[in-house]
């Protein structure tokens, strides 16, 4: 039974379809303008139970408060990990420091608990002053990155696209259309999906990352034939050669 040239044709057509590249469209980020973030809803880095201060009191009464009072000419590099390093917020949102015993932080942001905990060192101290960092805002980049694993975050604050240059940025075959979001913060637990080609898709809880965030990138259709190996993909080809050849010999005996 002979093939007609035009089925021919079109079973060719299909099959360079289905390995063809992704759409240019779909691999270019942020079209279109990029929407105004809420300011009142933009992220500040607060405190909740389970996480894990570094707290350093700074006086100059260095001599009075020895066991208290962080020296200025600390070593840079410690190789402690963060739960021996720092103060863990118990259960009830607490912590317990020499002094002032124990202080409620839970739900403050960073700079508020600064506050709070120099007003309770100075009944004590002649001009305290108080540094406080989270040992453990860390972010994981799951999926269809070129260096998938768990960042560490050294600021107050990242953004979506620095954590993405962290992962060193999606790869040819990332679904930019459905990243997601998975947030547990507080007990509370929430599930954002972003598209990444279209600027509008951003909002504040989006663009600013939480500790603990999990970003998850998939794979387009394109993947899953790639992955089934370099046989699949060396057969679909001899096959459209073939199915080509045949059509132009059909076409010119005609």
């Amino acid at each position: 039974m002979k093939m007609s040239p035009n089925i021919l044709f079109l079973f060719s057509l299909i099959l360079a379809g289905v390995t063809s590249c992704i759409p240019q469209k779909k691999l270019i980020y942020f079209q279109g303008k990029m929407p105004a973030l809420d300011e009142a809803g933009k992220f500040r880095l607060k405190i909740f139970p389970g996480d894990i201060l570094s707290i350093n009191i700074f006086t100059i009464q260095t001599e009075a408060y020895p066991y208290l009072a962080a020296p200025m000419d600390k070593p840079l590099s410690d190789n402690r990990s963060a739960y021996e390093r720092g103060f863990v917020v118990n259960e009830e949102g607490c912590i317990q420091l020499p002094l002032v015993g124990v202080v409620k932080l839970s739900g403050l942001t960073i700079s508020e608990s600064v506050q709070l905990l120099e007003e309770k060192f100075r009944k004590y101290i002649d001009d305290p002053i108080v540094t406080l960092k989270k040992l453990n805002f860390k972010v994981t980049v799951l999926g269809e990155v070129n260096k998938p694993g768990t960042y560490p975050i050294l600021n107050e604050k990242a953004t979506l696209p620095e954590v993405l240059g962290l992962a060193g940025d999606l790869t040819q075959f990332a679904n930019r259309t459905n990243l997601r979001i998975i947030r547990d913060e507080n007990n509370q637990r929430k599930d954002f999906t972003v598209d990444l080609t279209k600027a509008s898709s951003l909002s504040s809880e989006t663009y600013y990352l939480h500790p603990d965030d999990i970003i998850y990138v998939e794979p387009v259709r394109q993947r899953a034939f790639q992955a089934a190996g370099p046989g699949v993909t060396l057969f679909t080809s001899m096959i459209t050669t073939a199915v080509v050849v045949i059509t132009l010999i059909v076409t010119l005996n005609k």
